[in-house]
């Protein structure tokens, strides 16, 4: 599968608009070439289905995580999982730390907040993590159990120790989902 963006009128591939155009987009398009022959393997679908708990990393929703998604047996696992799914914002203090997520949002139409991104990966989360800082509204989008639940903490992961802090605490959410 390669990725693909429009971006001024020209479809190039993502690692060019990364390199030439330094991801400021605009963006115009998006395209997953392959995405429909694309397959999981089955240690994937395995673990998927064996899964505890399973957590969508902090990642650009649509340009990261979205080729994953693209993969109809991931989306289709995902899904039917017994584990919850949670998703952690890569939204902090209402910016992105790094990478082109804003303009991608803005093309697949999301905000840039908890509500965003928890609206890229529709019908799919049980449960959203996100900067306490980020999220303004009492409206959770709907997940793939009513209803979608949050956790809202520190997010910023400037160390070691943040990264450990989010990641048990996160953790911890989606185990407790699960109960």
């Amino acid at each position: 599968m390669r990725t693909w963006v429009l971006a001024e009128g020209e479809w190039i591939p993502f690692q060019e608009f990364m390199i030439r155009r330094h991801g400021a987009g605009p963006v115009d398009g998006v395209d997953f070439r392959g995405a429909e022959a694309a397959t999981a393997t089955p240690e994937v679908l395995d673990a998927l289905s064996r899964a505890r708990a399973i957590v969508i990393g902090p990642s650009n929703p649509i340009i990261s995580i979205g080729p994953i998604l693209a993969v109809a047996q991931i989306r289709d696992a995902l899904r039917g999982a017994s584990a919850p799914v949670v998703a952690v914002s890569p939204v902090v203090g209402g910016a992105v730390v790094k990478g082109p997520t804003e303009p991608f949002m803005r093309w697949a139409g999301h905000p840039l907040d908890a509500s965003g991104i928890a609206d890229a990966y529709a019908g799919l989360l049980d449960g959203i993590v996100t900067d306490e800082q980020s999220f303004a509204g009492d409206e959770v989008p709907a997940g793939r159990r009513e209803p979608l639940e949050l956790l809202a903490i520190d997010t910023l992961m400037s160390d070691g120790a943040g990264r450990a802090r989010v990641a048990d605490e996160t953790l911890r959410f989606a185990l407790a989902l699960a109960q």
